[in-house]
């Protein structure tokens, strides 16, 4: 099940590490997008796809101990479908769609 929005972090690989000792469960798509999942309690917990899997990871901010107040946002995506009541975030860049 999943929600119409989320809010991730662009994290170079390098920076990039999970706490705890816990390995996280991988669900590959069709499409080559990889999510990591938490393997205790189910949580979403980043996004990649397979031709950067190498480079960076995108977190959801919600996983984070600070939450998502630790990385406010640079921008936003697939703004074509956004719906009317949802306000635009300010000082954003905004990206319409993403060409494949």
């Amino acid at each position: 099940m999943g929600g119409a929005f989320g809010l991730t972090a662009k994290t170079p690989l390098d920076k990039f590490k999970y706490m705890g000792g816990s390995k996280p469960k991988l669900f590959v798509q069709d499409n080559g997008v990889h999510r990591e999942f938490c393997e205790n309690c189910g949580a979403f917990l980043c996004e990649y796809g397979e031709q950067n899997k190498d480079k960076f990871r995108y977190i959801m901010t919600g996983t984070l101990d600070d939450g998502p107040d630790a990385l406010p946002p640079k921008g936003e995506f697939f703004t074509s479908q956004r719906n009317k009541w949802m306000p635009e975030i300010p000082d954003t860049f905004q990206k319409k769609k993403i060409q494949s």
